[in-house]
Parts: structure tokens; C-alpha cells; sequence
């Protein structure tokens, strides 16, 4: 597990990093760098003048798309920032992300390393995203203790030594800075019915990122997790400090401790997303709760993340896109007692309405039984295509060709009535009225003999070993690499397909 200074230092040592000492203002421009650089596919951002105390991070945690050939993948900097190593592998990513549920050992209690008292909220500078002139939230980790929210009571600084961490929730958290202390917060909606008005609450910004994904983790899905500090324990220390309300992520560049002055919930069934909404506020009820800041704490020159939120390849939709592949990739691996998918992802290039599952296809009919339960367990994405094993992960180009040439229109493309609940990743629907979800069978029918499926044509296949050695030997000579894609391909090293020839 990396805090928000060791993955910068990671990303500035592999090139991924970017940094800007020009003035980029909060209010009006840092945005607008921020989602212009997730749109272009450029590299990770640090603003160092937005004009407040904070320095400003867009696309720590984002990445690439796979729309074309990259030596850079979308999970790399996820990967790094939950210290599984800039290289690791798809697979591996999904692997960590599914242990990760079951929780690690109990965190450490240390002193916060935000020490340094500020006078308000909006001297930090946080970025203004779609309000223009308004501060807003968009990569914060709320923390209270349940033991408090049962009684009602508030919490003074004495508390926080007492309370266990097994009793605190961490939870993701959205919003906007009112004034100079005043905040209103998008929160889950169990959460708000907890933290009644007077109650305290903890807000922790630039937390480890280990932190946010174990908070997404906790209150995305309806399948049984670990609470949230203990799942950002399973990627490595992640140690905790105690505050009034309760232990928050020890390494959190800003800690905030604000009282409940309101909370009213949101029915989100029924009313039409607001401007700016995050993705894990549409796989999660939410609520609305106003708030007063009583305390800021920050450490010196404080680094605080932030999604350029609506951009593509935005960092809050490559966090969703990991957590709730990893989430339903775990779920149908164990749901029929053995493990037929391969893989699974909801390509944030897509915008997360597409789910892409390349799986065994253990009988005939068995296509469609995957895509219905994977219907049955996500309302994100309406659209599900089911892939040859074969199919490198993530490799959205051989994805969509498989479509064309494995897919028939009219036996492989299944509609279903138009009485499916209305997916809500996807932009072109959001009155809640239903729809028709729709799979796509891109994998060769089981029931074929050998004889009757197309090989596939590859550098292994086409020509005899001498010439394939030679061939290397001049691609060597030349100074060109030649990756793993060039040799026979198993489950460990296919991740390595869309390197940079």
C-alpha cells in the first residue's frame, strides 16, 4: 500500500507524472487541465499553485483507455497506488481486489500526520467542478463511529483513544464547500440515517488510496465484505489515527471534524441524477447532509486528489470500473461452485454500461445464463458480451472484433424485454423508466467440432521456428522489442498484449 507521496514518487519515476508550477486556479481552471488530460490520455497531474494551501492531484488514480495500442494500461496507477506494482497485470489487480473483500489484520492506531491547523475550508483551494467559484469533493473518505451515531450523541477528542476501530465506518463521499466552513455532502444513504443532526463526523481527504477503494468497496453490492478500514488493511499497513469521531486514515493530507447541521435523503429511483454526481453514487442510495467544519487539520503543503468528474477516463470512473469488476468477477466465479470466467471488466472507456466477461462456456445455454445473473447482481450496464477465454484481458480491440466476426446478428444478439430496470451508468436514459437489456455471444459454440472454428492466425502459427528466431534476432539487432505477445500466451502473461511494438 502506497500513501499520496509514495505513489507520486512511484509515477514520477516511470513517467507518468506531470508537473505544473504555472498558476492553474481553483476556481476556474484547474478542472479544466484535469479533464482535459484524462480526455487526451496524458499523464497523472500536479498542480502546485491553484491558489490555496493544498497542491491539486487529477489522474492518480485513472489511466489510458485500451482504444488503442499503449504501453501504459487504465489499472497501472491503481495498481502502483495499492502497491501491487505499476506493472502488475490485469488479473492480478482483480485477484488482490477480490481477497481484499474478506478484510486483512486490524490497522494500527498512530497520531494523524495532519498536524497543521487551518482557519477555513476554502483557503485549501479544492477545485471547482461544473459549479464554477464553488469548492467541491470529489475523492473524500467520511468516518464516524457507529457506537456514537446509535446513542446521538457528539464526540469530543477524548473519545477517539477509546473507540475500537472495529466500530468506525468509513464511507466515500461527495460534495461541496459552502461559505468558508459550511459543507454539503452526498454520503450513503444508511449512513445519514445515522448520523442524526448534532452528531460529529470525520472528513479525510488525500487519504492512501487503499483507503477510498476499501470505502467504495464497503457500500458497493449487496454480498457480505469486511468493514472498510480492514479491507484497505489487506493491500498493506494502512494505519489509522484516532480524532474525535474516530480513527481515520493516519496519512490523510487534510482532516476535517464537522458537525451534522441537516441531512435529508435522496430517493434515487426516482429523482434525476444532479450535475457532477460521481459513479459510486449510482450503484449506492445516497443522501444529502449539510454540515459546519469545527476543526481543519493539514499537513505541510498538503496534496489533495481529485476526479475531474464527466471527463472520460476520469479517476472516479476507473476506481467504480476496478471495484465492481473485481466485486462480480468474484461473485460468479463462486456462484455455480466452480470458477468458468476468466475474467471480467467494466471498461471505463465505455462509460461502465458495458460489461465485458470472458468465460469457459460449460454448455450450451450456458452464455445465457451467465449474462442474466451478471444482469441480476449489477444495475450499472445494460450491455453484456460474453468472450472465448482466449480473449487477452482488457484487449477491447479483439473484444469488439470478436462481436463481428463470432457474433451473428440475428442467432448471437439476445434483447430482452423492454421491462428491465434502467441501467444507470448509461447517459441515454434517465427518467427511470425501464428498458431492454441486451447480450452479445462472442464465444464459439461448444457444441462445434474442432474442425469447423476458424484458427487464429499468429506469428507462432504462420511460420517455422528458424525464420521466427531469425526474425527475433533482427527485431533485437534492429533495437525493436518483442514482447510476450509474440510467444505462446497463458494466463500469466497475457496482460502483457497491447505493449507498445
Amino acid at each position: 500500500m502506497n500513501n499520496i507521496r509514495d505513489h507520486l514518487g512511484v509515477l514520477d519515476g516511470v513517467g507518468d507524472l506531470i508537473r505544473i508550477d504555472e498558476r492553474t486556479h481553483w476556481a476556474d481552471t484547474a478542472f479544466a487541465v484535469a479533464a482535459e488530460a484524462a480526455r487526451e490520455n496524458g499523464p497523472a497531474v500536479l498542480l502546485t499553485d491553484a491558489g490555496g494551501h493544498a497542491r491539486l492531484l487529477a489522474g492518480g488514480v485513472g489511466g489510458p483507455d485500451r482504444l488503442t495500442v499503449r504501453s501504459r494500461e487504465p489499472w497501472s496507477r491503481i495498481a502502483a497506488a495499492l502497491g501491487l506494482g505499476y506493472d502488475a497485470g490485469y488479473l492480478d489487480v482483480l485477484d488482490a481486489l477480490v481477497a481484499a473483500r474478506r478484510g486483512g489484520p486490524k490497522p494500527e492506531v498512530t497520531p494523524p500526520a495532519a498536524t497543521e491547523s487551518k482557519t477555513d475550508l476554502r483557503s485549501l483551494g479544492l477545485p471547482a467542478v461544473h459549479d464554477p467559484g464553488v469548492p467541491a469533493i470529489t475523492l473524500g473518505v467520511g468516518a464516524y463511529t457507529t457506537e456514537l451515531s446509535e446513542t446521538g450523541g457528539t464526540a469530543d477528542e477524548s473519545v477517539g483513544e477509546d473507540v475500537t476501530v472495529g466500530s468506525v465506518e468509513w464511507f466515500p463521499v461527495r460534495g461541496s464547500i459552502q461559505g468558508s466552513n459550511g459543507l454539503k455532502l452526498s454520503v450513503p444513504a444508511k449512513v445519514s440515517t445515522d448520523l442524526r443532526e448534532g452528531t460529529t463526523l470525520s472528513l479525510a481527504l488525500g487519504t492512501p488510496p487503499a483507503a477510498l477503494v476499501g470505502a467504495i468497496m464497503r457500500w458497493t453490492g449487496e454480498t457480505q465484505v469486511a468493514g472498510a478500514p480492514f479491507i484497505a488493511n489487506a493491500f498493506g499497513p494502512v494505519p489509522v489515527a484516532a480524532t474525535g469521531i474516530g480513527p481515520v486514515p493516519a496519512e490523510s493530507e487534510v482532516i476535517v471534524e464537522a458537525k451534522v447541521t441537516d441531512s435529508s435523503p435522496i430517493d434515487n429511483e426516482t429523482q434525476t441524477p444532479e450535475k457532477g454526481r460521481e459513479p459510486w453514487e449510482y450503484v449506492v442510495s445516497t443522501a444529502t447532509i449539510e454540515a459546519r467544519a469545527e476543526r481543519v487539520l493539514t499537513r505541510e503543503d498538503p496534496i489533495v486528489p481529485f476526479s475531474p468528474t464527466g471527463a472520460p477516463m476520469a479517476d472516479g470512473r476507473a476506481l467504480l470500473s476496478m471495484v465492481e469488476s473485481a466485486r462480480l468477477y468474484g461473485r460468479v466465479n463462486n456462484y455455480w461452485g466452480v470458477s468458468p470466467v476468466e475474467w471480467l471488466a467494466l471498461p471505463a472507456e465505455a462509460g461502465l454500461g458495458i460489461c465485458l466477461v470472458a468465460s469457459d462456456i460449460l454448455y450450451a445455454g450456458f452464455e445465457w445464463q451467465l449474462a442474466n445473473t451478471l444482469f441480476s447482481f449489477s444495475r450499472l450496464f445494460d450491455k453484456v458480451v460474453v468472450l472465448d477465454t482466449e480473449t487477452p484481458p482488457m484487449d477491447l480491440a479483439r473484444a469488439f472484433d470478436d462481436i463481428w466476426v463470432k457474433a451473428h446478428p440475428a442467432n448471437d444478439w439476445e434483447f430482452s424485454d423492454s421491462a428491465a430496470p434502467a441501467a444507470r451508468a448509461p447517459y441515454y436514459r434517465r427518467d427511470g423508466s425501464t428498458g431492454a437489456n441486451v447480450y452479445v455471444n462472442a464465444a464459439w459454440d461448444p457444441r462445434w467440432d474442432e474442425e469447423y472454428i476458424a484458427p487464429r492466425v499468429t506469428f507462432e502459427t504462420m511460420y517455422p521456428e528458424d525464420l521466427r528466431t531469425a526474425v527475433r534476432e533482427e527485431w533485437d539487432a534492429m533495437g525493436f522489442a518483442h514482447g510476450s505477445e509474440h510467444e505462446p500466451r497463458g494466463r500469466q502473461d497475457s496482460d502483457t498484449v497491447g505493449d507498445d511494438k
